[in-house]
């Protein structure tokens, strides 16, 4: 079995994505992976109580910057969304034909992403970021993976960087 639990990305500055109000209260560990420019993405054990939309709005609101969280399941896919403090929202999935299979009913599938990139290109702009429209139109169609590479990949679509050596 693979990583099953939410995934956050927000712009934080100095302060740790476990000392945020919104994260604090979801009472669980928080690995905490350091960016450029004061980004963080960090991997939360499984939460039962709040949706991507809400999550993401919460870290958007509590940072005042655009946010990210993906609700992920067994490594092989996520859904999720992208906020900003404006209340503007995308959602999207990691690998959208697994989400498909996921699915038991076809009529309750509701396919994002053929829109989704467009809202994302313009959340990253907003987000004061650069991002690659043909890379990020690739990573949309992957899996998280075990250790988030397909996270990390999606991320630095966005244009959120490592940090420098």
């Amino acid at each position: 079995m693979g990583y099953s639990g939410f995934v956050i990305v927000a712009r934080t500055g100095d302060k740790r994505l476990d000392e945020l109000a919104c994260v604090d209260d979801l009472f669980v560990a928080v690995t905490d992976n350091i960016r450029a420019d004061g980004w963080r993405i960090g991997f939360l054990g499984p939460v039962d109580d709040p949706s991507p939309d809400g999550l993401a709005n919460a870290l958007a609101l509590e940072t005042n910057a655009p946010a990210i969280a993906l609700s992920v399941v067994d490594s092989d896919c996520a859904f999720a969304t992208a906020a900003d403090p404006s209340g503007t929202a995308v959602e999207f999935y990691l690998n959208e034909e697994i989400v498909r299979a996921l699915t038991y009913d076809e009529d309750e599938f509701e396919p994002l992403n053929t829109q989704a990139a467009a809202g994302l290109l313009a959340w990253a702009e907003r987000a004061g970021l650069v991002a690659n429209p043909d890379r990020l139109a690739a990573t949309l169609e992957e899996s998280p993976g075990p250790f988030g590479d397909g996270i990390f990949e999606f991320t630095e679509a966005l244009g959120i960087d490592e940090l420098p050596d």
